[in-house]
């Protein structure tokens, strides 16, 4: 008997060695999986600041350039700047926001392909379009004081037509941005709400034996959508009101007006919404 009892013991000992094994190969893999989903993501965000980096350069070079021109002397006569040296530097300037506007293109194809929807890195994009925006038109009033002065340099006109034809492109990249980032924000900041009597939030499965969401197929459309940034006061239209989902107290707190209807005010949006999107208050 003790013989089977040890052969048992031991089937048993194996068997759990070997599931103790496999669980150990799947969290191996899992935790690889998850590394190279990092590296990935810590190198293209390494990669995009490289290439921010190089445009600011640009920028900080382009105004360090047209630092060195001055087209207005005392009295509104020309400078006594040498004109081969005043074509080299508008060329430089010319030619490096060609460049910057060739790396924000490639920014943003790089952003867009890595599927990596952050805001911050966008906003930055956008504000270099719109220095590079700010650039071509200082560029274009410059070559328009220049005519005037009867100087004519023929790769600053090019240049110039270039660029300024890029300021339309730029903006309406500009305004599908903004509503890129606009959209994100709205998303990254919408929750839902909904209050109504037992009876009404047990007929959109809302409630049910007494507790909120106890089953997946309750019904969404039922609740209102809001901006937490700015939706803080809820009117109920009731005498009485209790919070069924969990919020933190100290949150938020409910006032009542000459007529004893209450309102739910939410004093701290940030706290309030950490723990649920969803807000349900039970009203008689």
């Amino acid at each position: 008997m003790k013989k089977y009892l040890f052969l048992l013991v031991g089937v048993l000992l194996i068997t759990s060695c070997m599931e103790v094994k496999k669980e150990n190969e799947v969290l191996t893999n899992r935790n690889d999986s998850l590394v190279a989903v990092l590296q990935k993501r810590n190198a293209d965000l390494e990669s995009a600041l490289a290439t921010i980096s190089d445009i600011q350069t640009g920028f900080q070079k382009i105004n360090d350039a047209e630092g060195r021109i001055n087209v207005r002397g005392e009295g509104g006569e020309l400078s006594r700047t040498p004109q081969a040296q005043l074509k080299n530097d508008l060329e430089f300037i010319t030619e490096t926001m060609e460049k910057n506007r060739q790396r924000i293109e490639e920014l943003e194809s790089q952003l867009k392909a890595s599927g990596n929807k952050n805001a911050s890195l966008q906003k930055i994009i956008k504000n270099l379009n719109n220095e590079l925006s700010v650039k071509v038109e200082q560029i274009a009033k410059l070559q328009n004081e220049l005519s005037k002065k009867n100087i004519r340099i023929s790769e600053l006109d090019s240049a110039v037509n270039t660029l300024t034809h890029d300021v339309n492109t730029l903006h309406e990249a500009n305004v599908s941005q903004e509503k890129v980032i606009a959209e994100q924000e709205a998303t990254l900041n919408r929750a839902w709400y909904v209050f109504g009597t037992s009876k009404e939030l047990k007929e959109q499965n809302i409630l049910k034996d007494g507790k909120v969401f106890s089953e997946d197929d309750f019904n969404r459309d039922y609740f209102t959508a809001i901006d937490i940034r700015t939706d803080l006061e809820f009117p109920l239209y009731a005498k009485k009101a209790e919070l069924l989902t969990n919020h933190p107290k100290g949150s938020y707190y409910m006032k009542t007006d000459e007529s004893n209807n209450i309102t739910f005010v939410i004093i701290d949006p940030a706290q309030f919404w950490s723990v649920s999107r969803y807000m349900v208050i039970r009203v008689r």
